[in-house]
């Protein structure tokens, strides 16, 4: 037995060098001939450990107890060494007033009339129109009347009340650029000529574009094509529903309109910037017959438009 033990001592201390740790009783097992006969003969692993003066394995892998201590930090000492990851340096922004959706002729007053107080007071560098200035009943899919008015009439006091909105925008404001946006009811009539009669649809074009042009103003025809207030910030009409799908789909600031419902929100890059979507809500009166298709009177659509100080950007509800 004697022979036995100094052999299994010789050989788990071998091991351990080898190892840098102690072996487990199965790989000492496996270093030496009839290792499990021989063990059993001195009286276990744990006899031939104590005999080399080493401790069992898993003695060692023990888990340390963890106490209040850990959580005692020098506060002072904390702040004194921390250094924040450096700050995104935001560009200055450059100032806007953006309203969408007035579905002229059923714009409504208050919110026209608080948008002309708005430039008025702050004289913003751009001035835009973000899609459906024009409403185009006459020309929409959805069930309406024609005994209200005929189409004739609904374009001629949409355009009225276009021209008088830049007369009188460029008259309180005299060195804002002025921008008009097509929106998806701007272009409704030129959605029905492809559908039923495509090869009028140049000649809607051009008409169209006569329509749309006004004094000192730019127009952007396709509603597809974004205005870039900088090279990280676009105005467009808009598509999708959910707010701020836009900023997730294009990844820079934006302005749309289109679903009718005000607000901001933001979303911070690993850079450390923020882009965010600003949506203008609806400029028109959510009651009148050109709006008419929501399916009940009480509505969620949110009247007001949007701005851009030096802020940041904003939804002015009315």
């Amino acid at each position: 037995m004697t022979d036995y033990l100094h052999e299994l001592v010789t050989a788990v201390k071998k091991l351990a060098v080898e190892l840098e740790r102690t072996p487990t009783r199965a790989e000492l097992e496996k270093s030496i001939t009839g290792g499990n006969y021989k063990l059993a003969k001195v009286g276990g692993f744990s006899i031939v450990l104590q005999a080399a003066g080493l401790q069992p394995y898993n003695e060692r892998r023990k888990k340390v107890k963890i106490t209040n201590e850990i959580f005692e930090v020098d506060l002072e000492k904390h702040l004194a060494s921390y250094k924040p990851r450096p700050t995104y340096e935001q560009k200055p922004f450059p100032t806007a007033a953006i309203i969408s959706d007035i579905h002229w002729p059923f714009e409504s007053n208050k919110v026209v009339s608080k948008f002309y107080s708005y430039v008025a007071e702050n004289k913003p560098t751009w001035v835009i129109i973000n899609g459906d200035a024009w409403d185009m009943y006459s020309f929409s899919k959805y069930p309406r009347s024609h005994n209200i008015f005929m189409p004739k009439d609904e374009e001629r006091m949409a355009r009225e009340k276009n021209v008088k909105f830049w007369k009188e925008i460029q008259r309180l404001s005299p060195g804002s650029k002025c921008v008009q946006m097509m929106g998806n009811h701007d272009i409704r009539a030129l959605k029905r000529a492809l559908e039923v009669l495509p090869a009028a649809y140049d000649w809607i074009a051009e008409k169209l574009k006569e329509l749309f042009t006004f004094d000192n103003v730019t127009t952007i025809m396709d509603p597809r094509e974004e205005l870039m207030l900088r090279d990280d910030i676009a105005v467009f009409h808009g598509y999708q529903t959910r707010m701020g799908a836009h900023r997730d789909y294009t990844l820079i600031s934006c302005f749309v309109g289109h679903t009718h419902k005000g607000g901001t929100v933001f979303r911070s890059l690993a850079n450390g910037a923020q882009i965010w979507e600003c949506n203008s809500g609806v400029a028109g009166d959510p009651e009148s017959k050109g709006l008419s298709y929501t399916s009940q009177k009480i509505h969620n659509m949110t009247p007001g438009f949007s701005a851009l100080d030096k802020y940041g950007p904003r939804f002015i509800p009315v």
